[in-house]
């Protein structure tokens, strides 16, 4: 089990500095509901029976909740066409959190066309009104040139000054930029430091990277001990990284204090909000039999979500456990397993960065985070497969 379990740990840090991908906005566009592509201008209100009475009162904070809760379908149909309207009316006012969501509607192309200068141009607005979410992404669109020229000096020093006035957030993203080299000299040193700063705060995304380093880091010492109750702490606050992280990493160390089958929670869990390497990995105990008995229907079926969950990347290296697992079953029963899957994803259709505590599935506003680097490409995750 082990090495199949290893090959599906990210051996970097993952969600934390260049939020800006634009791929991975798309996916997560065509992962929403239908209704949900619906594109409009956020000058005109989309019709959509219901925002009457609420909308007609017409105060700012009126307008924020509206915006929420069509964002999020809290008790209305998710809607981010009409999402994006009320957050531009809120906007307008000069709420820097409104001007934040804009920009990241616009960045993308959620509930409005896509456009990458209108999502800088807001979250410069946001930093302006004295926004630090506004400030850290401006900075991250800088470091990509999403929307402005690329000028990586600038996004550090806006960063710098992020993460030393204290911003848990942009202590987590500095210690990034250090550990990868980008934008400044690569010092894994002073990474740490950054990192330890943000943890100290209760960041999760500090303390994944915390995690991260005790345990999977090829240049750090680790501590599986250590590595645990960080992951631990960044997955209740959230972290979906850190679920996958923590359920593997108890996963590998089975003498480490753990709930009965609290891995396999934290995998299920984080599966279920969109995480391809935990759905993997939930293959794998039952292609196994690590958990229970063998189970190749189960195998097939979690193997199909992960491939489905993360498209070209997961396809590639679940690939050949994909057509072993197919050859075990005839065609009725292939297809009874692929509908079951399919079934499943209808089910959890986001990738989501954060849990909120509610278990509502929500990506993390005002961005969904993803890799710093190309993972796949730099040939630091393998397959499921063991062969």
């Amino acid at each position: 089990m082990n090495s199949a379990m290893r090959a599906l740990t990210v051996r970097t840090f993952g969600a934390l500095l260049l939020l800006l991908d634009t791929a991975a906005f798309a996916s997560y566009a065509q992962q929403s509901p239908p209704d949900s592509l619906v594109t409009a201008t956020p000058d005109v209100p989309p019709t959509r029976e219901g925002a009457g009475p609420k909308a007609g009162q017409g105060t700012l904070q009126q307008e924020l909740e509206l915006a929420r809760d069509y964002l999020t379908g809290n008790g209305v149909a998710r809607d981010p066409a009409q999402s994006a309207y009320w957050y531009r009316k809120a906007a307008d006012r000069g709420d820097p959190d409104a001007q934040v969501e804009l920009g990241y509607f616009y960045l993308a192309g959620l509930g409005v066309n896509r456009d990458d200068q209108q999502a800088a141009q807001w979250f410069e607005r946001a930093a302006g009104s004295g926004s630090a979410t506004g400030k850290l992404n401006l900075a991250v669109a800088y470091l990509k040139g999403v929307g402005v020229p690329r000028d990586q000096h600038l996004g550090v020093t806006l960063l710098t000054g992020l993460a030393n006035a204290g911003d848990p957030r942009a202590e987590a993203y500095l210690g990034m930029l250090y550990y990868l080299g980008v934008g400044v000299a690569k010092d894994p040193a002073t990474a740490e430091e950054w990192f330890k700063k943000g943890a100290k705060q209760h960041s999760p995304e500090a303390e994944y990277d915390m995690g991260t380093l005790y345990s999977t880091s090829t240049d750090h010492a680790h501590d599986p001990e250590r590595a645990a109750s960080y992951f631990r702490s960044s997955a209740k606050a959230g972290y979906v990284l850190s679920m996958h992280a923590l359920g593997l990493h108890l996963l590998l160390h089975p003498e480490l204090p753990q709930g009965a089958d609290e891995s396999i929670t934290w995998l299920n869990t984080a599966a279920g909000a969109g995480s391809w390497r935990s759905s993997a990995v939930l293959g794998v105990l039952a292609r196994d039999g690590k958990r229970g008995p063998v189970d190749p229907a189960a195998a097939y079926r979690w193997f199909t979500i992960a491939a489905k969950q993360g498209g070209t990347e997961s396809e590639k290296y679940l690939r050949p456990d994909l057509e072993k697992c197919r050859s075990n079953f005839s065609a009725e029963e292939r297809t009874q397993v692929e509908q079951a899957a399919a079934s499943w994803i209808a089910a959890h259709p986001r990738q989501d960065v954060y849990l909120l505590k509610d278990g509502q599935q929500r990506g993390y506003f005002p961005l969904i985070e993803v890799y710093a680097i190309d993972l796949a490409q730099a040939g630091t995750i393998q397959g499921a497969n063991t062969n």
